[in-house]
């Protein structure tokens, strides 16, 4: 199976997440997009005391009707520190045959992938896919990778969060259900 993966806090999950995802699974062939919530991020905290648990559930309410997508929680099952080549060989052996997998990330991660946890490897076990977050300018690379021509959404997890702990309106940046856990569960301030 072709399967594409984006990782992250998903602190919460947005819609910007999904369409950029969405969209790589298209332009490039995946048949599925595996979404992995970090259970101990290797390069931030987690803001907002949002249990690993908490962040899954809003996970899956995001791509609740998105037959496409599953979400994986193999970095909770693995313990410790959340890296990508770990996940990468998990999502290797259990779902593409040995097929690389392709990997989304940021181009705000761009800069600082040279130290990720065995980023050579990483390089080579998977095929890595550049979205623009906040600049439509392609930046060097190191490794082997495509860019991804995408619409760039303006919105992040962190400012969600502001929002909502400001009372303001998130809804458009968010999947209903996903909202509505956020309120039922007294999240972010609200």
């Amino acid at each position: 199976m072709r399967l594409v993966m984006l990782g992250g806090t998903f602190n919460p999950p947005h819609l910007g997440h999904l369409k950029i995802a969405e969209a790589v699974r298209q332009e490039f062939g995946y048949e599925k997009l595996v979404l992995v919530p970090s259970f101990i991020p290797a390069h931030k905290d987690i803001e907002g005391g949002v249990s690993f648990h908490k962040r899954k559930i809003m996970t899956e309410l995001s791509i609740r009707d998105r037959e496409f997508a599953f979400v994986s929680d193999c970095e909770y099952r693995r313990k410790g520190v959340s890296y990508s080549i770990d996940t990468i060989r998990y999502l290797k052996q259990e779902y593409t045959e040995g097929e690389k997998p392709g990997l989304v990330i940021g181009d705000d991660l761009v800069g600082g992938f040279v130290r990720w946890h065995e980023a050579e490897h990483l390089a080579e076990e998977a095929d890595i896919i550049i979205c623009h977050r906040g600049d439509p300018k392609d930046l060097d690379f190191p490794f082997p990778h495509r860019y991804f021509q995408n619409t760039i959404y303006n919105v992040s997890s962190s400012e969600i969060r502001t929002l909502l702990k400001q009372g303001e309106d998130v809804s458009s940046y968010l999947v209903p259900s996903v909202l509505e856990f956020i309120h039922t569960q007294g999240l972010y301030g609200v």
